[in-house]
């Protein structure tokens, strides 16, 4: 008998335990649906300027109400000096809202005018959502923080960084606010919903990952990341928004962690492996191929003057004087030692008379404003900008002139073939032209924006969550969560 009870003891573990697992990996994740957005990391001062009264509570839970206003913030001996209040190192910024008072009012207007009008209940009913919409509507512009210009949702809390010197302002939102941001400027109303919902969940892990794994202590994510951008109120978009919604909760998880779901614009018809983009291995981030054919910078070019790169580095700390000569493999015959295997720019080196220097492909891409390290180089002839051609009679004689534009298409391979592999010598001549040709926008890691789109575009007709289908080929292996 106590054998038998003893094995149905363990049993009873063994269900409870997988039960366990169960819900961790297949059910719902219960954790706060809130993010903390750094907005001003350790610098010296902010504005911010509150609509309405709003109330400051300290560490110690002490509370100071303060009026509407424009308030200049800025660290004073290890103190926050909120125009002429003095409040603590982490202290929380949150609107006041006379809950009581306005529900009181809201009650009894409702109450005179459907005794006068003799409404039913289904037409007070509507009136009230209407209502309440148009109040939902005027609130929100009464009750948000504005921060540097830029208006945001939630709470603010501010930090004292580098010894007093300096402050760190973070806004704590609801995550699916800050899905909404981030993805108005990464997606389009007129795409499919399936491209945005599917972007709409890789953001939104992103923002769980950092969440679970946060870059400071103080917050989750900057507001300015890599591909990455938050902008508050302003670059919400209410019809993407709407579709987001649909996927509201939803993250991607692999072998029972949050993934790191990293996007991006445009990869140029392969993405990257997070080997070659962050020096470590990722299952889930691996190089696949990318259906992002209609960006219209998936091949690009942009011509810049020899004079101008070589004014670039010395304001980069790199003062090499004019440029003599630069290194570089051909994209289509890379050298393991300047070129990742993607095609993608590793180093390029650049000889002036007075030194040279090495730069990585991206620091580069940062430095010239090109729209990712995937380029070659080549040495273009120099061309005017515009040819003037004479206008004449049918005498011959001269009535005028007219402008023609030139476009420079630049040589399909290097000028010529040096002794050492890769390298082009420069004349250093003041019109001299260096022109670069690539593909994609940024980084090239995970799910493009336009690969998204262009997998949605040839989805079949009844296809049903097919953007689920397009993570999975983005980020394979992983699964979907109800995280909240």
């Amino acid at each position: 008998m106590m054998k038998q009870a003893a094995e149905r003891l363990i049993l009873k573990y063994i269900f409870v335990f997988t039960l366990l697992l169960t819900c961790l990996f297949t059910g719902r994740v219960q954790a706060s649906s809130e993010i903390d957005v750094g907005l001003i990391v350790s610098q010296f001062s902010a504005e911010v300027i509150a609509p309405s009264a709003f109330v400051a509570t300290e560490p110690d839970g002490n509370q100071t109400t303060l009026e509407k206003g424009k308030y200049f913030i800025a660290a004073n001996s290890g103190k926050i000096m909120l125009g002429s209040h003095q409040l603590a190192s982490g202290t929380v910024l949150e609107m006041a809202e006379p809950k009581d008072k306005e529900e009181k009012t809201n009650k009894n207007a409702t109450t005179t005018s459907d005794k006068v009008s003799g409404k039913t209940a289904n037409q007070k009913q509507d009136q009230n959502k209407e209502q309440n919409k148009d109040r939902t509507s005027a609130d929100s512009s009464r009750h948000l923080f504005t921060v540097n210009r830029q208006e945001y949702r939630g709470a603010l809390k501010i930090y004292i960084t580098n010894e007093g010197k300096n402050l760190t302002v973070v806004n704590r939102v609801p995550l699916e606010y800050y899905v909404n941001s981030v993805l108005g400027p990464k997606s389009s109303p007129i795409w499919p919903d399936e491209a945005i919902k599917a972007q709409a969940v890789a953001v939104r892990s992103l923002a769980w990952y950092y969440k679970n794994n946060p870059e400071s202590s103080l917050f989750a994510v900057r507001a300015v990341e890599p591909e990455t951008f938050y902008g508050g109120i302003r670059t919400e978009n209410k019809n993407i928004t709407k579709v987001a919604a649909l996927t509201a909760g939803q993250v991607l998880y692999y072998n029972g962690r949050p993934a790191a779901a990293y996007t991006c614009e445009s990869s140029g018809g392969m993405t990257v492996s997070a080997a070659e983009v962050l020096q470590k291995d990722i299952p889930y981030l691996r190089a696949v191929q990318d259906y992002d054919t209609d960006c219209p910078s998936f091949t690009w070019e942009k011509k810049i003057q020899a004079a101008t790169i070589s004014r670039l580095l010395e304001q980069g700390g790199h003062k090499i004087g004019r440029l003599r000569g630069y290194r570089i493999s051909d994209s289509e015959k890379p050298a393991t030692k300047d070129r990742y295997p993607s095609g993608r720019v590793k180093i390029i080196y650049w000889q002036g008379d007075l030194g040279s220097v090495t730069l990585s492909g991206q620091e580069l891409a940062d430095m010239l404003a090109l729209s990712s390290n995937w380029f070659d180089v080549y040495l273009t002839d120099p061309v005017p900008q515009k040819l003037d051609v004479p206008i004449e009679n049918s005498y011959g004689i001269e009535i005028g002139k007219k402008q023609i534009p030139i476009e420079i298409k630049g040589r399909e391979k290097s000028t010529w073939k040096s002794a050492i592999p890769g390298y082009h010598f420069l004349e250093g001549t003041a019109d001299e032209t260096l022109l670069f040709k690539g593909k994609g926008i940024g980084r090239g890691l995970g799910l493009s924006k336009w690969g998204a789109k262009g997998m949605a575009d040839t989805a079949p007709e009844k296809a049903k969550d097919y953007y689920k289908t397009i993570l999975l080929h983005y980020y394979p292996g992983t699964y979907l969560v109800s995280a909240y």
